[in-house]
């Protein structure tokens, strides 16, 4: 009788296991393949920070094109996680604080070559601040603002750098935060992201992460349930009045109210606010964003470009030179004729 219990057994596990090399293989051919780190030889920039994510760190780093139709690029930050953008003249009048992501840092452009730098050059008697920081979308921003805004002595203008990611970013879709975990080795792992609460409030969470399963690196099975795992943890419910949301399609209404947070800590501290269009394509209609901006008296300025070989770095999606001296000149215009500024 045990013998027979013994073969059963056998028999049994035997049958697992090759039901498991069967999946294995199917998904490896069809479906997915094991975890794989990105490896990336670009110098590492930035540092974990606990409320914000990551931030850039101190130096001056220098990057390999992406393609080989591109050319080097350096990058320099400050001990505050800003980037360079040249020097104010003696006598500054006011500040201008630019917060935003990797479009608004100027990721794969040198430092001179940015629309903050452009900016510094165009308004001298003003001091710019390029807090763009690659990776993040507004609740980012808007948490790296309220750090440093009470830091600047008297704001004039808070500007944000919106694209069409930044959303996605934002409640931390598993798809973004994958991202991440695949791309670690550049610094940037965990993020804030926010949800809508009870009454309709913006809930803003501490950073998470990508989770890791053991031995994901060598079966596509664990890969997959990790995958899963990670879609239904980002679809947590949090009710909103009777109607329940899931975070992906909360992520709208969490930019839209975070972008009401940037307005009115900037107003807080006596500064306008800006908005600035950089990425965004049809859906900035569709969403009703321009409604949205008008009906909060936001001001916003449009100054997206077409993203193609004209104005993006080779073999990168990012914008190129081109595209940040549009940005510029959409910026000054919009300033000039808001009267946003004295003429310098």
């Amino acid at each position: 009788m045990k013998i027979d219990t013994y073969k059963k057994t056998i028999t049994i596990s035997i049958t697992i296991i090759m039901l498991l090399l069967i999946v294995e293989i199917f998904l490896r051919i069809f479906v997915i393949k094991p975890w794989e780190n990105i490896s990336v030889e670009d110098p590492l920039i930035f540092e974990t920070d606990l409320i914000l994510g990551w931030k850039a760190k101190e130096g001056t780093y220098n990057f390999s094109p992406a393609h080989i139709n591109g050319k080097k690029f350096n990058m320099s930050f400050k001990k505050n996680g800003e980037r360079k953008n040249g020097n104010a003249s003696i006598n500054v009048k006011s500040e201008i604080l630019i917060i935003g992501g990797s479009f608004t840092q100027g990721w794969g452009v040198n430092d001179n070559e940015t629309f903050s730098s452009k900016l510094q050059k165009k308004y001298v008697n003003y001091k710019i601040y390029n807090f763009g920081q690659g990776g993040y979308g507004s609740v980012q921003s808007f948490l790296l603002l309220e750090e440093q805004i009470s830091k600047i002595k008297f704001p004039k203008l808070v500007i944000y750098g919106l694209i069409q990611h930044h959303e996605y970013r934002n409640v931390a879709h598993a798809s973004w935060l994958r991202i991440l975990s695949q791309y670690s080795s550049r610094g940037h792992v965990y993020t804030p992201y926010g949800q809508i609460g009870v009454d309709n409030q913006l809930l803003l969470h501490p950073p998470i992460g990508y989770s890791s399963f053991p031995f994901r690196e060598v079966s596509s099975v664990i890969t997959l349930i990790e995958k899963v795992y990670m879609k239904l943890k980002s679809r947590k419910r949090i009710y909103i009045k009777l109607k329940s949301k899931k975070r992906k399609k909360q992520q709208t209404i969490v930019t839209k109210k975070t972008i009401l947070k940037m307005k009115e800590i900037s107003e807080k501290f006596g500064s306008n606010f800006i908005l600035v269009n950089l990425d965004w394509a049809g859906s900035f209609k569709k969403e009703n964003y321009e409604n949205f901006f008008k009906k909060n008296e936001i001001k916003f300025v449009n100054c997206a470009v077409t993203i193609n070989k004209k104005f993006t770095i080779p073999g990168d999606y990012h914008p190129n030179e081109k595209a940040h001296t549009h940005y510029k000149d959409c910026l000054v215009d919009y300033i000039d004729k808001q009267k946003l500024l004295q003429r310098t």
